[in-house]
């Protein structure tokens, strides 16, 4: 059939029949936009009834003000990269050498082998794997010949799969564009409609307080979905004001849109290039009607899971990618063709199987997005059904499945290398760009950790001010998450137990966080006495104490990484060179350095 006929007018059935998006030519796109990949290749058409956003000339608009905000976070320390950040080359010229030795020997395994990158999903974790990937292409010289993702992990995949620009420019460049360009939460996840009016309703506040109040941290797509799910089921629609919506809800095939992902994807994605670039993709979901986990290629053909043929109707490139991020009940599925597809997250998190065994590739560096472990809850005894559903489904389950792919019976042979996270920087379903930017930097850390081997000490470095620059961006104000509560979770295990273990079962109190913050100022507070009662202190100078105290530990923690002779990311170097706030700006009392090697005293 013929391909213009066939897909030129974009078109958007009703969820319950399937997402779906349209593909055009390479040719089409280059004649109707000369840079593919700044402006949006097609249009899509929102669902009818879907309300018009009311623009005032004069004021500005719900998302200019939500994105002002959120780019005011990025005036903390190293959260951007300035133009003159050191090269790749001026980077490694401050490495120790048996740092460089190290490189060497990686550059030297992965050089002249078919090489292979298999990329999970995590959501908005994925700006952890453009921070590894940015490693990889920088400093190991990595030139894949074969790229494998799932959800986020297909997206990453899919941009670099369509390889370096004739005008220089890089695919790791764009993919870590993509991420740092991301604002607001609903630049990926935006309710639908019946979930924003429920999300309104009076009644339904205290549920949703309620979903963040389990004793768990951050926020799953999956376990909030179940969550919500499970509360339709229990709430018949007349004790609820929504009704309408309610109603709606019992109907619906998902809690959020696609929209901005289709979007992102429409604007972003050049499936001529990636066609052209000679850069073998494989992005993984799952079709709901065979159950079967299937392969999109890099020419919208579909494989099984073993990388054979289907011989199903080639797909557009961007629907395949858009139906691996489709997580179940977040979003709705995906049709493409007669089947529906949801991520590939439900068979295959991180797919390193298809690389090792059906594309030949000599060497894989497997990057996951998202820490190994489920954490502890409270006893169990008094949950019901959806509470131990949601448990097994979204959290162990996930979990297990991850923990075989990185870790299968008899292992991987060495030819397989893995980067994982130690922990998350935010939950999965958060956009922050000053958290994205810690998260990249995070990524770009653990690669040089863990694929140069590098001593413990300065592994801890990358953990204490990974956390303290956590901290940091707490300090700028809470983040509330798309339902509700804190995406940062928890505070720092850094400042509670001196960055030597993950994050703590029991959270510390609110008031013992802040003593501890407090206490790397050094400053002894005046207990005064039981007849005369402390004055309240000045809660903007406090933050300014603190947030001073925290600047000077990350500088310190930084240095004493760079004294190590062990790689920093530019960001960071380049903070590193900038020279110290004036001290009329900052507070009286001048922090001693935290010593990397000495947690913060807790005794006190």
């Amino acid at each position: 059939m013929d391909e213009s006929t066939e897909h030129d007018t974009p078109t958007i059935e009703a969820p319950r029949k399937g997402w779906r998006i349209s593909r055009r030519s390479a040719e089409e796109k280059a004649a109707s936009a000369p840079t593919p990949a700044a402006d949006p290749v097609d249009e899509l058409t929102e669902p009818e009834g879907a309300p018009d956003e009311e623009v005032t000339k004069d004021q500005p608009t719900p998302r200019e003000l939500a994105v002002a905000e959120a780019e005011r976070h990025l005036d903390g320390p190293a959260l951007t990269v300035p133009a003159d950040a050191p090269s790749p080359a001026d980077l490694e010229a401050t490495w120790s050498d048996e740092v460089l030795d190290a490189l060497e020997v990686l550059r030297a395994d992965l050089g002249g082998r078919r090489t292979g990158l298999a990329i999970s999903g995590g959501g908005s974790l994925g700006s952890f794997e453009a921070g590894v990937l940015r490693f990889l292409y920088d400093h190991a010289a990595i030139a894949p010949v074969a790229v494998a993702g799932n959800s986020a992990g297909g997206l990453n995949a899919a941009k670099l799969a369509e390889g370096d620009r004739p005008d220089g420019t890089r695919a790791i460049d764009e993919v870590e564009r993509v991420w740092r360009s991301l604002r607001t939460t609903d630049d990926m996840w935006k309710p639908e409609p019946w979930l924003t009016r429920l999300q309104a309703s009076a009644s339904w506040a205290s549920t949703w307080r309620g979903y963040l109040g389990d004793g768990t941290n951050g926020t799953n797509a999956v376990r909030m979905a179940v969550k919500v799910v499970g509360s339709l089921v229990r709430r018949p629609p007349e004790t609820d004001g929504a009704i309408d919506a309610v109603r709606e809800a019992l109907t619906a095939q998902s809690l959020l849109s696609l929209t901005p992902v289709s979007d992102l994807l429409l604007r972003e994605l050049d499936p001529g290039a990636v066609r052209r670039s000679g850069i073998d993709l494989r992005v993984g979901a799952v079709s709901l009607e065979s159950g079967e986990l299937r392969y999109i290629t890099e020419t919208g053909a579909i494989h099984d899971r073993h990388d054979r043929p289907t011989g199903l109707e080639d797909v557009p490139l961007a629907a395949g990618v858009l139906a691996s991020a489709s997580i179940p009940l977040a979003f709705p599925p995906v049709r493409l063709g007669d089947e529906h597809y949801v991520d590939g997250g439900a068979r295959e998190i991180l797919p390193i199987e298809v690389l090792v065994h059906h594309l030949e590739v000599e060497r894989v560096i497997a990057v996951s997005a998202s820490s190994v472990g489920v954490e502890p809850m409270d006893s169990f005894a008094d949950r019901n059904l959806i509470d131990i559903l949601r448990r097994v489904s979204a959290e162990i389950g996930p979990d297990e499945t991850l923990r075989k792919e990185l870790n299968p019976p008899g292992g991987w042979a060495e030819t397989v290398r893995l980067v994982v996270p130690e922990f998350d920087v935010h939950d999965s379903m958060t956009i922050d760009p000053a958290l994205i930017a810690i998260s990249i930097d995070h990524g770009w850390l653990r690669a040089a950790d863990l694929l140069l081997e590098l001593a413990p000490e300065a592994q801890q470095l990358t953990r204490e001010l990974t956390e303290v620059r956590i901290e940091l961006r707490r300090l700028g104000g809470s983040l509330t998450t798309l339902f509700g509560g804190d995406a940062l979770g928890r505070p720092s295990p850094v400042l509670v137990t001196g960055g030597t273990a993950k994050t703590p079962n029991e959270a510390p109190s609110a008031a013992e966080a802040d003593r501890l913050v407090d206490g790397a100022t050094g400053a002894v507070p005046d207990a005064g006495s039981e007849d005369e009662p402390l004055e309240p202190l000045d809660l903007e100078a406090e933050t300014a104490a603190k947030r001073h105290a925290l600047t000077a530990q990350l500088r310190h923690l930084v240095q004493a990484r760079r004294d190590l002779g062990a790689p920093l990311p530019p960001s960071l170097v380049a903070w590193l060179r900038t020279p110290e706030r004036d001290s009329a700006t900052a507070p009286e009392a001048q922090p001693e350095p935290v010593q990397a090697d000495e947690p913060i005293d807790t005794s006190a």
